[in-house]
């Protein structure tokens, strides 16, 4: 698997380094609580066919990277940032393609306008410029500054009506079929595999709310006049059945970036799901390509 690590203040973060060295490379940022299983070798072929570097890593508290007590040792998004230009550095690649998944694509905003001398591009897929507002929902955190909508209400209440008797394997199955939507297929067992694969590398159930955790820490939720100094090639992906980050998020992104492209995906919801691997790829590959 190509397995490394590198030490960043006492943390570890595990990544894998795919394809050959030198070409353009490809960083991908999982969601929350993800760990790199979340980036399944199907998704990252064909960026590797089409002459691509692909650089996935375990977030801290995830998969191979250190788990620690949060109230001992507390971060916030940025201190995940900074793990990301460790990484870069480690592998030293000047400049990369950033493509960020809900929590991931927020990360990889901040950098772009944090550390654009490092972005080659950014892609964000199913994520937000105001984490804020799925902040104050999920965990009353303060209320956002934008008027962008809400996690849908019919979606939070069937995930509080799920049984607690579920396995936690079951529960994780369920939550993604209830973020997935009703329009697109779900096959469960991929689900339930994907979820077997993150915790055999060590995924820790608990690794979502300790990133919200780190997210509450986090300041400056509201990026769109952030985004607004953003020279790099830009592309906000959203899904038109998407419960947490509604149409709309993606949007509000591509009209703060000078040049920024929207790409809505018809019947796609909150979850990288297999039946649109062909159509996110191809848009990434066409973007890192300046197309």
């Amino acid at each position: 698997m190509n397995e490394q690590h590198i030490d960043r203040d006492g943390v570890c973060i595990a990544f894998q380094d795919l394809g050959r060295q030198g070409a353009p490379a490809v960083l991908l940022l999982a969601g929350n609580g993800c760990s790199s299983s979340y980036w399944p070798d199907a998704f990252c072929e064909p960026l590797l066919q089409a002459g691509l570097r692909v650089i996935r890593f375990d977030y801290r508290d995830t998969g191979a990277s250190t788990h620690r007590d949060f109230d001992a040792h507390p971060y916030d998004l940025d201190d995940v940032g900074g793990d990301v230009l460790a990484l870069l550095d480690t592998v030293k690649v000047e400049r990369a393609h950033l493509v960020g998944l809900s929590m991931g694509g927020f990360i990889a905003q901040r950098l772009a306008i944090q550390a654009p001398q490092r972005v080659a591009s950014l892609t964000t897929v199913l994520s937000t410029p105001d984490y804020g507002v799925m902040l104050h929902t999920f965990c009353g955190g303060p209320a956002p500054t934008s008027n962008l909508p809400p996690p849908s209400q019919e979606w939070l209440e069937a995930l509080g009506s799920l049984p607690s008797t579920l396995t936690p394997e079951e529960f994780l199955s369920e939550n993604w079929r209830l973020a997935n939507g009703a329009r697109a297929p779900f096959d469960a067992s991929y689900w339930r595999g994907l979820g077997a694969a993150a915790q055999a590398r060590g995924n820790d159930i608990h690794a979502g709310d300790v990133h919200r955790k780190a997210s509450l820490r986090t300041s400056g939720k509201d990026l769109r006049q952030a985004l607004r100094g953003v020279s790099v090639p830009a592309l906000f992906i959203g899904g038109s059945e998407d419960p947490i980050f509604p149409p709309g998020h993606a949007d509000a992104a591509a009209r703060a970036v000078p040049g920024g492209k929207p790409l809505m995906i018809d019947g796609m919801g909150h979850a990288l799901n297999p039946a649109f691997f062909d159509v996110l790829t191809s848009a990434i590959v066409a973007h890192t390509q300046g197309r």
